[in-house]
């Protein structure tokens, strides 16, 4: 799971540069820096909780689905254990009444794993988002030119880490959660409103 997530925000983050490109430090004074996904994942205190819940209810859908698949199997045992004793006809609808049984254990193990995608998707979007208004933040105040993702086993196999900013990137992440922006408050705000004004 945390692997799928990494490789998911990697992609998303670096969507837009398909082609690998060369980047130094110049005479020109090209200004570069760079965060390291797997640190920044682990310290952002907000993406952790979210990663946490999402693994938590994985592992409720897994365990559903295991209950599920036991179920429909000792059915079909059975099934095969009274099959013999059985007229054609009492065979014929046990085996549509299995046949439905185990197309709706199909429907559910595709939804289930259909909601999984989704909440990745989410907090990858909310990773990269939060990310992005950091580094609009940290280009100005630092005057970079670029900023990496560097992970292991990424295009980028080294990084001196006179460059490295995660750690300021992660105290800027982390503050913002704690002091929430005033349009968060503002929509948190609205969304307990309609929450009181529906009950």
């Amino acid at each position: 799971m945390t692997k799928f997530l990494l490789a998911a925000v990697g992609l998303s983050t670096m969507a837009s540069c398909s082609q690998p490109a060369t980047v130094e430090n110049t005479e020109s004074g090209i200004r570069l820096a760079y965060v390291r996904i797997d640190s920044l994942q682990s310290q952002y205190e907000y993406f952790e909780e979210l990663a946490l819940e999402l693994i938590e209810e994985e592992k409720v859908l897994v365990e559903d689905l295991q209950r599920r698949q036991q179920t429909l199997q000792e059915n079909i045992a059975l099934y095969q254990q009274e099959a013999p004793k059985m007229s054609a006809r009492q065979r014929e609808a046990n085996e549509a009444d299995l046949m439905r049984v185990q197309q709706q254990y199909l429907q559910v193990e595709q939804a289930a794993q259909d909601q999984l995608l989704r909440k990745q998707a989410d907090l990858t979007n909310i990773l990269k988002a939060d990310m992005d208004k950091a580094i609009a933040v940290l280009k100005d105040e630092l005057n970079l030119d670029f900023i990496l993702l560097y992970e292991e086993g990424g295009q980028i196999i080294y990084a001196n880490t006179d460059f490295d900013i995660t750690e300021r990137m992660v105290n800027m992440l982390n503050e913002n959660r704690e002091t929430p922006s005033e349009e968060e408050t503002t929509t948190a705000s609205s969304e307990a409103t309609d929450s009181t004004s529906a009950e």
